[in-house]
């Protein structure tokens, strides 16, 4: 782990949309916060964060982590990444009725800017920013949402699907031959992602890669060839088929 410092406009200047041109140039230079980078491998951020209290959080600006919740010997999995705002040393609530676990891994080299006090009291001088890190806190939980519904989607190939196409949406780069997610994912963490087995997942994306809908590209991620848009209409329409099929079958016995 190394220490450094960032300026967090120039990190991720979408933040200052709301501000206009002199404010987002003020802001940009008294908006200094320290930043650490994690390399591969598990990190316990209990260990390496020293400020608790009035802390906003801590802001990923580069890398891809996991977070994954281990409860009765399940494991279900998050990923977080570029533009995501969270506070890992918090417990998910009060105290417990079910046990649980919870871990990170790094899955790829990560910057973090640590949000502590001195900038959420500098920051408060722009009420856009505020507004701003409430909405990428309420977008992850959205996003949290999402996956939940894409774990009770009937269909391992329509989960698939859905969770790249999110992937895609959220960390794409747009190729000739489609769109990279830059995500570094096992079979295993993928079914952990969408509440599936790890032999279930290798073969639905086989079936997938036969296809040639989903394309494992080495060590920089998987390629998706149609836009993810497109998945998603296709898993959609696939399951409004099914209903309507389902419901004009119950109609006519």
């Amino acid at each position: 782990m190394t220490i450094a410092a960032v300026r967090i406009l120039d990190a991720d200047p979408d933040l200052g949309d709301a501000l206009g041109e002199d404010e987002f140039e003020e802001a940009r230079l008294a908006l200094v916060a320290p930043a650490m980078t994690l390399a591969k491998g598990d990190w316990r951020p209990r260990q390496t964060t020293s400020e608790p209290h009035g802390h906003l959080g801590v802001l990923v600006t580069q890398g891809i982590l996991c977070r994954e919740v281990v409860i009765a010997a399940r494991v279900c999995a998050e990923l977080v990444g570029p533009g995501d705002l969270i506070r890992p040393w918090d417990p998910a609530g009060g105290p417990p009725s079910v046990a649980y676990a919870v871990r990170w891994r790094v899955l790829q080299e990560t910057r973090l800017a640590l949000l502590g006090r001195r900038f959420t009291t500098t920051a408060a001088r722009w009420p856009p920013l505020t507004s701003a890190f409430v909405a990428r806190a309420v977008s992850r939980s959205q996003g949290l949402a999402l996956s939940a519904a894409i774990t009770c989607t009937t269909g391992l190939d329509r989960r698939l699907l859905m969770l790249f196409s999110h992937l895609a949406d959220r960390w794409g780069k747009v190729r000739s031959d489609g769109v990279l997610v830059p995500v570094p994912m096992t079979h295993e963490l993928i079914g952990r992602l969408i509440g599936a087995c790890r032999p279930s997942v290798s073969t639905a994306l086989k079936e997938l890669e036969r296809e040639g809908r989903i394309v494992r590209v080495g060590a920089e991620g998987w390629l998706l060839r149609d836009p993810p848009r497109k998945l998603l209409h296709d898993a959609g329409r696939q399951i409004a088929d099914e209903r309507d099929g389902a419901m004009a079958t119950a109609a006519a016995s």
